[in-house]
């Protein structure tokens, strides 16, 4: 029965979920564990550049898997073809890679697991597997998105959003990220072997509160200012992808050694992925060189123009 007056709860908008039809989990890796149990694969091809999180599922279920390589456009390099219980994931790295991850839906089919975390705005293929994390664009405690045609029949226990909330708060709280850090590295490793469960009721609540439209365009406006501005100087050589194409972030392809450094002094976080990439591959391959030297510059919908020009200044000032 419905409870009519108490106190007053948050006052979330009621709109409406971007990812209508997918799964509500709590995690993205646990999206991935999701379908390796549901379709059964004895095997899956991942690439070295990714988060060590989706080596988790493997390790839990003992799926064997096997690591490939990219280039330096974040293309797969793979010749192999694949058996019947075997996968292959891709990632579309920074959400830059939709032209790649067309061709490889027409390549290997529903074989293919799409990982969209950098790519919350980009639509599934029809029947292919694919993931989304929208805490990788939006303040959430936890939730992610899956598509699949393969349900598991269990009945998953729904996660809670209280003990994940302290590193948001505290961020609100302080009006800057840096005293939050330690908690959002905490809520970070929080996260490591947690269960498949079903998004909190907060989770979905936050989810259907955000004006989408509206921060995809500002989004993809910011990509666009410093693409025109930095674009003749960036050595990262990027696909002709659609107009509509929101990144998370702009890879700018820098080797100097400082750069990075100057960034974050002067208070523009610019995070470093896959560092457990470094381990498995060698200092001349793309790999490597895309952990070290492509940079991550902010430009999601959470600032402007103007906070788009300081980002300028700052990599142009000697």
């Amino acid at each position: 029965m419905k409870e009519i007056g108490g106190f007053f709860e948050l006052q979330l908008r009621k709109g409406e979920h971007y990812h209508k039809g997918a799964v509500h989990l709590n995690t993205a890796r646990n999206c991935l564990e999701y379908i390796l149990r549901a379709k059964k694969y004895k095997k899956i091809y991942i690439p070295y550049l990714d988060s060590e999180v989706i080596w988790e599922p493997m390790k839990k279920l003992g799926t064997d898997y096997e690591f490939y390589s990219i280039d330096s456009k974040i293309d797969p390099i793979f010749e192999k073809e694949l058996g019947k219980d075997e996968a292959f994931f891709y990632s579309d790295t920074y959400g830059i890679k939709c032209n790649t991850v067309e061709k490889l839906v027409k390549r290997f089919g529903k074989q293919l697991i799409i990982d969209n975390t950098h790519a919350f705005f980009s639509k599934p293929f029809p029947g292919i597997d694919t993931i989304y994390s929208p805490r990788k664009f939006f303040g959430l405690p936890d939730g992610a998105y899956l598509y699949t045609e393969t349900l598991l029949k269990e009945d998953f226990e729904q996660d809670s959003a209280i003990p994940h909330m302290t590193h948001l708060m505290k961020r609100i709280e302080e009006g800057s990220a840096n005293p939050a850090y330690q908690d959002y590295l905490n809520y970070c490793n929080s996260l490591i072997d947690q269960p498949i469960k079903r998004m909190s009721n907060l989770g979905e609540a936050l989810l259907k509160n955000i004006d989408y439209e509206n921060l995809k365009e500002r989004q993809i406006k910011n990509f666009r200012y410093l693409h025109s501005v930095l674009g003749k100087d960036n050595q990262f050589e990027y696909d002709d992808f659609p107009a509509d194409t929101c990144p998370l972030s702009y890879m700018f392809y820098s080797e100097d050694p400082g750069l990075r450094k100057k960034l974050i002094e002067n208070k523009i976080y610019v995070s470093t992925y896959w560092k457990a990439t470094l381990d498995l591959v060698e200092k001349d391959s793309a790999e490597y060189k895309i952990v070290n030297y492509l940079l991550p510059l902010p430009s999601d919908h959470r600032y402007d123009e103007e906070d788009m020009r300081r980002i300028v200044e700052v990599i142009n000032s000697k």
